[in-house]
């Protein structure tokens, strides 16, 4: 067992820095705690005490009074859980861009599980390995194109609606078989089964709002019984694409306006709604959300999303769940 599993117990006997105050030894509840204006979570499989101390060591260059709150398990992921004295921008950036083999956050409060909430994601490469309209596109001959379309507008050089057209409108003629093929492929993203079971077990709903195609959202929505989802529709004629597109089109603006219908269908608090994406695309949705976060994403959504996980993937967003639980079991 990795030695840092056994946190807090022991953190006396690993010379932190003197700075840091925790639980067990100065506060018996972290309802004592005079300060718990911000929060902070390190993120790993491995989370070593070399992690910790330079943890502490930035948040002390911030000038951040610390106390460490717990340590815990989730969906294979260790946790690290910090509360502060003050909300620092600065040190939430440096934290997503650290160079270390672990996530780190730092945000002004975690959602409330024990409460509903609801998780609204992306779908290409975020809730599965692959931008799906690309794969279909290597299928039908296209790639190159379409790869290059698909780039600018998740870096957000080109407004969605734009690229989305452009890019069906290079389906012409072609197969509607590649999505068959597609679709019995979908490469699902390691740890969309837990996060989907850790949100459930929490009675939180998920649902995605995918720039992609209802097809492939339809599929994960049967197989783990998600709550709602909504995508777009390519049109085809006797098999073969015409390069329309039926209906409207699922840009960053109805994936924010999907974020707020859910929040009021269920009747949330913002604090338990949370956005999880990778292309400029999802900012707006990210921003509206209580927690914000960019998965793997481009470095414009890292930049601006509130949280960014790098080296895990959506396991990292059932352990922030885990992490809320945590918090609000020892308010």
């Amino acid at each position: 067992m990795n030695e840092f599993n056994n946190l807090p117990d022991c953190v006396r006997d690993w010379n932190l820095s003197s700075s840091l105050l925790y639980i067990e030894n100065h506060f018996e509840n972290i309802a004592e705690i005079p300060f718990r204006a911000s929060v902070s979570v390190l993120l790993g499989t491995d989370v070593r005490k070399e992690h910790v101390s330079t943890f502490i060591e930035m948040a002390e260059k911030a000038n951040l009074k610390t106390v460490l709150v717990a340590s815990y398990q989730e969906a294979g992921v260790t946790g690290v859980i910090f509360v502060h004295d003050h909300f620092d921008s600065d040190f939430s950036h440096d934290l997503k861009f650290s160079d270390w083999s672990i996530d780190g956050l730092h945000v002004g409060t975690l959602p409330d599980p024990h409460t509903p909430g609801v998780i609204l994601l992306d779908m290409d490469a975020t809730c599965v390995q692959c931008e799906c309209i690309d794969e279909m596109a290597k299928l039908a001959g296209i790639g190159e194109q379409v790869s290059a379309v698909t780039a600018q507008a998740m870096q957000g050089h080109m407004e969605f609606q734009e690229s989305f057209r452009r890019r069906i409108a290079l389906f012409s003629g072609k197969s509607e078989s590649v999505m068959d093929t597609v679709e019995k492929n979908l490469p699902v993203m390691p740890g969309f089964a837990e996060m989907v079971a850790k949100a459930k077990s929490c009675g939180w709903h998920v649902a995605i709002a995918s720039g992609g195609f209802t097809r492939f959202v339809g599929k994960l929505k049967r197989e783990y019984e998600l709550d709602y989802v909504v995508a777009n529709d390519i049109e085809a004629v006797d098999g073969v694409f015409t390069g329309k597109v039926l209906g409207q089109i699922v840009d960053s603006r109805v994936k924010a306006e999907t974020l707020m219908m859910l929040k009021d269908r269920y009747n949330l608090p913002i604090r338990n709604t949370m956005a999880v994406g990778d292309g400029a695309n999802d900012l707006p949705m990210i921003g509206l959300a209580g927690t914000g976060v960019a998965i793997h994403a481009k470095p414009v959504v890292r930049d601006k999303a509130p949280v960014s996980i790098s080296r895990l993937n959506l396991h990292a967003v059932a352990a922030i769940l885990e992490a809320g639980l945590i918090l609000a079991e020892k308010n």
